[in-house]
């Protein structure tokens, strides 16, 4: 059973040196350690800049949760001088402010448990009865943070969609235009999938993309910024017709897709076709294609927006 660090523990007493409380938790490595252990040594947590968005749903399930039955698994930390010689941004994980090389030595980081470790802070202010402890391990292996945050995240506790992108910018140390415009659409609500074949004109970006971005392997795929302008255009133009929570879906850029495969007078004249089409297609028209149905037995919905499409764009090419 791991072994909890508390004051009983045969560990150094210097709580002013932050050297020797350093070599405590290395020697640590696969034990318990208390977050009252961690503030006895001088400790503040803190959290990786940009990782996983907070989802106060899941704060409020885990504040549910850690009343009930109090923390049952550790949070994974290491140090944050680890985390900023790998090249990573950390902040306090309750104040926001950066941690720098001087104050670093001062900090562990949160690699996982966020929502869990801002529940229990929660409850420690709104319930007077709550008195869990919070609890934390170093890692086992001695792998990098980010090869670490991408097993955790992606293989053990999967993200949300919007998070690989999100996950992918904090690791890497050069900024794409294409990761950025796929963050600013998944953010919204997007799927990677639908976002990609916006600015893509393909399915070429996927979560294994940017998973493996997360881990230092970009993929050729994620430096084609090409089409970028050439989607967002067309997306603006789609917004003057359809509601954006349908334009979130794959069924308008996946028939794009197939019209632009077709189109034999160049992608410039066909963006600007298209532009049109879109927009002046109209609500009202708009709105009985999104609400369109599928019916067993019978068409798809795909199926029935794509014949509706067709038609108006053979209608508007006559």
């Amino acid at each position: 059973m791991s072994e909890i660090i508390n004051d009983s523990t045969n560990v150094a007493n210097n709580a002013t040196s932050m050297n020797n409380s350093n070599d405590v938790l290395l020697n640590y490595i696969g034990r318990i350690i208390t977050l009252a252990m961690l503030q006895k040594k001088g400790y503040k947590i803190g959290r990786l800049a940009g990782n996983r968005t907070f989802d106060e749903k899941i704060v409020k399930a885990k504040k549910k949760s850690l009343k009930e039955t109090g923390l049952l698994v550790p949070a994974i930390i290491v140090k944050a001088e680890k985390a900023i010689a790998e090249g990573l941004k950390v902040v306090d994980f309750e104040t926001e402010e950066p941690v720098t090389d001087e104050n670093a030595k001062y900090y562990v980081v949160l690699v996982d448990a966020n929502h869990r470790y801002k529940a229990h802070l929660q409850l420690l202010k709104e319930e007077e009865r709550y008195d869990g402890e919070f609890s934390f391990m170093l890692p086992l292996q001695d792998i990098s943070v980010a090869k670490m945050l991408s097993e955790i995240n992606i293989a053990t506790n999967p993200w949300k969609t919007a998070d690989y992108g999100k996950g992918a910018a904090m690791m890497l140390k050069e900024e794409l235009p294409l990761l950025t415009a796929i963050n600013s659409l998944t953010e919204k609500g997007y799927s990677i999938e639908s976002a990609s074949m916006w600015l893509t004109f393909e399915k070429k970006i996927t979560k294994a993309v940017l998973a493996n971005a997360i881990s230092g392997t970009i993929a050729d795929s994620l430096r084609d910024d090409k089409d970028i302008d050439r989607g967002l255009k067309l997306l603006q133009a789609a917004k003057k017709s359809f509601s954006e929570d349908f334009l979130k879906k794959r069924l308008i850029p996946d028939w794009i897709i197939t019209k632009q495969k077709k189109f034999e007078d160049g992608k410039s004249a066909f963006i600007k076709k298209m532009c049109n089409f879109l927009a002046g297609i109209g609500r009202e028209t708009a709105d009985v294609i999104e609400k369109s149905k599928g019916s067993r037995g019978g068409d798809t919905k795909e199926t029935i927006v794509n014949r509706m499409l067709n038609n108006l764009w053979e209608e508007y090419g006559s």
